[in-house]
């Protein structure tokens, strides 16, 4: 008669029993340290840690280049080509990393698949890798200072700044009518039309940067200032008015028994009026009439808070703060990643003379 296996047996037939019994270790441990082995080879170990390094470096490129992507003022003054490539390039780098090391384990001969090539291919990528980055970091720093020098002194004139300068005039012409002046924004009086992208940017420019006017010059007040000017002072006029910056004047204290507050402009007049009278630049009463057109604000176009700063200033710094401060880390993030490739190759050279100089001694005994 057949004999069974007892009921207990029976119930773990497929279950437990069958991974305690004699044996059953041993055919599996081999099983593991084969796939271990597989998966921690070194070929995935290098390619692994070399990805994850790679990735690294780059991300604080990349982080940089979306900030720039994001920035509207950036975007509308030099456009999205430069943040675009350093995005590409950094991302082709660590294809091109991947790629390079399967062809090299996968063609190479095994006596060439050596720890002196491998650091070779690390001290490439990272030589590349700092090349790449100091190379775009030379148009982004020119973008940056070209951009700062049109809007501080050529922004009426300059081919990149001159088409905005005109929308700008007309959209305050329009502003200083009696019937858009007691509107809350210029988008509600009549004769105003959008022009994307000029009348975008000066929205998002008074909104974002809380400024008024955008490279405005009063016209009565320059004209009166030049008719009254001697010829000297003439040419140091043309200059101040062209190179100087809007101050909002600071109130120093409560309003005086007048009724006018005490300002930084007014408490320093008297010195400055004899400071540059003394020196025959400009006559007193040039000097009264230039503090004068340097403090007046247009209204804002888009709001009524009517901001005491100029959009022309705060863009040109947000340019150079900003975009040329990018420019610079990546330029120095490229130079640290050139220097540090040039010691690991140094520091290979002097292992490589330890070594050729141990292995004689051996030899010699």
């Amino acid at each position: 008669m057949a004999q069974y296996a007892p009921a207990e047996s029976q119930t773990f037939a497929y279950g437990e029993p069958y991974l305690h019994e004699e044996g059953a270790p041993q055919m599996m441990a081999p099983m593991q340290e084969g796939q271990q082995k597989k998966l921690f080879n070194p070929k995935n170990v290098f390619i692994g840690t070399g990805m994850i390094l790679l990735m690294m470096l780059c991300i604080v490129p990349i982080w940089n280049a979306l900030a720039l992507l994001s920035d509207f003022n950036y975007i509308f003054w030099v456009g999205s080509d430069i943040p675009t490539w350093m995005v590409s390039l950094c991302l082709c780098i660590i294809l091109l990393y991947l790629l390079t090391v399967m062809v090299f384990f996968n063609a190479a001969k095994p006596y060439v698949q050596t720890e002196q090539t491998i650091m070779m291919i690390a001290n490439i990528f990272i030589t590349l890798l700092g090349l790449v980055l100091m190379l775009i970091s030379l148009p982004l720093s020119r973008q940056a200072i070209s951009t700062y020098n049109n809007l501080m002194y050529r922004c009426d004139y300059s081919e990149q700044t001159h088409r905005l300068y005109e929308y700008s005039q007309v959209l305050h012409n329009i502003r200083r009518t009696p019937t858009c002046a007691e509107k809350y924004t210029i988008e509600e009086c009549p004769g105003y039309e959008d022009a994307h992208p000029y009348t975008t940017f000066l929205k998002q420019m008074e909104g974002t940067f809380r400024c008024s006017g955008f490279c405005y010059r009063p016209a009565g007040e320059a004209a009166l200032i030049e008719s009254k000017l001697e010829p000297d002072g003439r040419r140091y006029l043309g200059s101040k008015v062209h190179h100087q910056d809007h101050i909002t004047p600071l109130t120093l204290g409560p309003p005086a028994s007048g009724g006018k507050a005490l300002t930084l402009a007014s408490a320093s007049s008297d010195s400055l009026d004899k400071h540059v009278h003394s020196a025959g630049q400009l006559p007193p009463s040039a000097v009264g009439q230039v503090k004068e057109a340097t403090l007046t604000y247009p209204p804002t176009l888009f709001s009524d808070a009517n901001y005491q700063a100029s959009c022309e200033g705060m863009a040109a710094r947000d340019m150079k703060n900003f975009s040329g401060d990018i420019g610079f880390q990546t330029f120095y993030q490229g130079i640290y990643l050139v220097l540090i490739a040039i010691a690991t190759g140094f520091l290979k050279l002097i292992g490589f003379c330890i070594r050729r100089d141990a292995d004689y001694k051996a030899t010699a005994y």
